[in-house]
């Protein structure tokens, strides 16, 4: 394939457009440790509202804010040349609900979010809430499932009716499903089943040759394989093994340049 360079945002993707008839990408990300999965994450449209529970988002490309919304107010953004990432720790349940009341409201700059990861956001949530009150076994099993809820309905924002973002990247560690034969997503519980089917695109990262420069370099693979979960629904609107870049650093496929794709060839 062309490697497609990074480029600026064109007029039509811009959050809150009128009359916007375009729809942005959702996409799953699973692989081995250190394969790229967190900077592709945060390579969406910007700016990029990061959902942390890695607390390492400190360390992902660009230009950075760090937001508490159960403290402060949402952050105003300036355009271009202003911050990239919002790095948004999530430390507990109450966290994660009041991101998604904020984006639910269409009253933020975002436009796109990253998932980062979904197992260790569920996770912190969860461990949250048991100081709290005594739970039984049933008790746990429903709050993962409003947890998990919250997390996948982030999706939700890309036809949110008047501030809708273009991309939501949830990430997975990866793991060898015995039933499936496979490498798929890791994640607690029956949603390990359900989860796959709610991206439009699921693939692996693997890292294959160099650079010019002799950085290595890093892929995105989405087509059928027998040895990981991977699959999209864009009926060849993008290639099925991308080489991945960043935004202004590294020449290759983001997700920016990935919806910007999808919609044009969909015209």
């Amino acid at each position: 394939m062309t490697i497609q360079p990074y480029q600026a945002i064109p007029a039509g993707l811009a959050n809150g457009s009128p009359g916007r008839s375009a729809q942005g990408l959702s996409i799953g990300v699973h692989s081995d440790p250190k394969t790229g999965k967190s900077s592709l994450g945060v390579s969406g449209p910007r700016p990029c509202a990061l959902v942390d529970s890695e607390l390492a988002g400190k360390w992902v490309p660009g230009r950075q804010i760090t937001w508490d919304p159960t403290r402060q107010t949402v952050p105003a953004w300036g355009g271009p040349g202003d911050w990239e990432v919002c790095d948004i720790p999530v430390l507990s349940v109450d966290t994660l609900f009041a991101v998604q009341q904020v984006l639910a409201s269409g009253k933020h700059p975002f436009n796109s979010i990253s998932v980062d990861s979904v197992p260790a956001v569920a996770h912190r949530a969860m461990m949250s809430m048991a100081g709290r009150k005594k739970m039984e076994w049933d008790d746990w099993g429903q709050l993962l499932r409003d947890i998990l809820q919250a997390i996948v309905g982030f999706k939700d924002i890309l036809v949110h009716p008047t501030n809708p973002v273009w991309s939501v990247v949830y990430i997975f560690p990866t793991h060898y499903d015995r039933n499936a034969r496979k490498m798929r997503p890791y994640l607690q519980g029956q949603s390990a089943n359900l989860v796959p089917y709610q991206f439009d695109l699921l693939g692996t990262m693997y890292v294959a040759g160099t650079h010019p420069d002799g950085r290595p370099m890093h892929h995105l693979f989405t087509g059928p394989s027998t040895q990981w979960e991977t699959g999209d629904r864009l009926w060849g609107r993008l290639p099925s093994d991308l080489i991945i870049g960043h935004p202004g650093m590294v020449p290759g496929w983001t997700v920016e340049t990935m919806v910007e794709e999808a919609i044009r060839v969909s015209q």
